[in-house]
């Protein structure tokens, strides 16, 4: 028989039975095994970021699959994604993000009502295409930080005309995707896709994820969003070639872009130097060079490129004309699908 301890000595003169294990519930029984200590089981859920105060960075095992290990989320840089967030009245932005938004703000008063605007464009003109076309996939890339947004989000307004559809969201932003993985449950999944990257979404391996099969066929027609995210990209032209490659006949590219066109000088650049205060770049075009973008494809004529405020195809839809920045959008149709629709290139 083992040697008792002092301790369980000390308990048997008292009549007591001796400790064999302690817990948080106190002492266990003899001939029974002490209480699990819970605490030590409770995890964060995957994909879900422990919480951090802003400025600090957080380095977590429980990222999503697709990205390195130990990868570090800086919660004290700026994100895009943030910013526009802020912009759209979230409130998932972190300070970094509101200072950006505010100095956006300043140089241009309306570009909160503008950001609202574009996103209203991006759910409604994904909605149009999918009734009109009949397609039932859409891909939402850089999608950003909408969970808290109080607007309809492109999934939502797709869901409310085809309940059937599978919207796929893509960004390329770790803090993102913990968000939207672990929040936006509507989505048919959330992957980790860069768009200067194509090959990162249409290669992506989650599209063979079990849930998808049957839902997902590049063979098919697509609703391709892309709001508010070319004027981020130093080429956009090859993103719409490279989509233009990979998309089957009949698939519709959503895009809104800042632009030049009609905006003072002295605004645009106040904006520009505002992002790249917040380590961001972005290159606002003039409307001339957008409309370029659609090389290859047809944009839906109406409304052709216009305002993202007054992009509808049945011109119901008028939002209020902004001075002090300037987003247009367009729908585009890649050709060769036996569905007719009235188009044109150029600018509306």
């Amino acid at each position: 028989m083992a040697e008792e301890s002092a301790s369980a000595l000390e308990h048997r003169r008292n009549g007591q039975a001796p400790l064999v294990g302690l817990s948080r519930h106190g002492p266990a029984r003899e001939g029974r095994s002490p209480r699990p200590d819970h605490r030590r089981e409770r995890r964060h859920a995957p994909g879900v970021a422990r919480p951090a105060r802003e400025g600090r960075v957080v380095t977590t095992p429980d990222l999503p699959d697709d990205f390195p290990p130990g990868l570090a989320l800086d919660f004290g840089q700026v994100s895009r994604a943030g910013v526009y967030n802020d912009l759209l009245g979230g409130k998932s932005a972190t300070a970094a993000d509101r200072e950006t938004a505010q100095a956006i703000t300043a140089a241009s008063p309306d570009a909160p009502a503008v950001a609202r605007e574009n996103f209203r464009f991006a759910g409604r003109a994904a909605s149009w295409a999918v009734r009109r076309f009949g397609i039932r996939q859409v891909f939402d890339i850089g999608v950003g930080i909408v969970d808290d947004v109080p607007l309809d989000s492109v999934e939502s307004c797709v869901r409310a005309v085809a309940p059937d559809a599978t919207v796929l969201a893509f960004d390329n932003d770790p803090v993102v995707l913990v968000h939207a993985r672990a929040l936006r449950r509507g989505y048919g999944g959330v992957l980790r896709g860069d768009v200067r990257d194509l090959d990162t979404i249409f290669q992506n391996p989650g599209l063979a994820h079990p849930d998808l099969v049957g839902r997902i066929d590049l063979s098919q027609p697509a609703v391709v969003v892309l709001a508010a995210v070319l004027h981020f990209v130093e080429d956009p032209a090859a993103v719409m070639a490279g989509l233009r490659e990979r998309l089957a006949p009949g698939s519709v590219a959503i895009v809104s872009h800042a632009t030049t066109s009609h905006t003072g000088e002295d605004r645009v650049g106040a904006m520009t130097a505002a992002y790249e205060r917040g380590a961001s770049s972005i290159v606002f075009r003039p409307e001339e060079e957008i409309a370029a973008l659609a090389d290859g494809w047809e944009i839906v004529r109406p409304p052709g490129l216009v305002p993202v405020q007054g992009w509808s195809v049945d011109g119901t839809y008028h939002g209020e004309p902004y001075e002090t920045v300037r987003v247009v959008g367009m729908a585009a149709v890649l050709p060769g699908a036996s569905a007719t629709v009235e188009v044109a290139r150029g600018v509306g």
